[in-house]
């Protein structure tokens, strides 16, 4: 095998090793965002909740949303994302904020998706302006598939398959 051939897995991986111990300095506080009470239209999903390991093409992969209420029907905040080298979610992780920073989304309505009520919301981030929907029974968070055909309005008629767990 030629050494281009190994060069660029290796340099991919000392890439993810270094970004990991770099986000590892961050000094975030990773501690699951509390949960609200109240009987505000969002507020059954203010909280931090997070998908168990999952894998796809020989990589894995966990995510984390936490999500705070700012009004009764705004949430705002950040979904990142962990990838791991291997199907097993140890190891270095790379830490990815850039999944959904810095999100703002509005209630703007409901639909029925797979039997459920699903909540649709209206938002930006810093990776842009979308429509999506989520539900949740309180403990499990199904967030609606970008990828799937969308209904008359634009929003998403199906489930991602990884769900979330509330965390606390």
């Amino acid at each position: 095998m030629p050494l281009t051939a190994l060069r660029s897995p290796l340099r991919w991986l000392a890439t993810a090793a270094v970004v990991a111990s770099l986000a590892a300095c961050g000094g975030d506080n990773d501690d699951p965002l509390d949960t609200d009470p109240s009987s505000d239209p969002v507020a059954r999903y203010v909280g931090s909740w997070e998908t168990k390991c999952y894998t796809d093409s020989g990589a894995s992969a966990w995510a984390r949303a936490d999500l705070r209420k700012v009004s009764a029907d705004t949430l705002a905040g950040d979904v990142i994302a962990y990838a791991y080298v291997g199907s097993s979610c140890s190891g270095p992780a790379v830490r990815d904020r850039k999944v959904l920073s810095n999100l703002v989304a509005t209630k703007v309505g409901t639909q029925t998706v797979a039997g459920m009520t699903a909540d649709q919301f209206t938002g930006s981030s810093d990776q842009g302006k979308s429509k999506f929907l989520m539900f949740t029974n309180g403990s499990v968070l199904l967030i609606g598939d970008p990828k799937s055909p969308e209904d008359a309005n634009g929003f998403p008629t199906q489930f991602l398959e990884e769900s979330l767990s509330r965390m606390k």
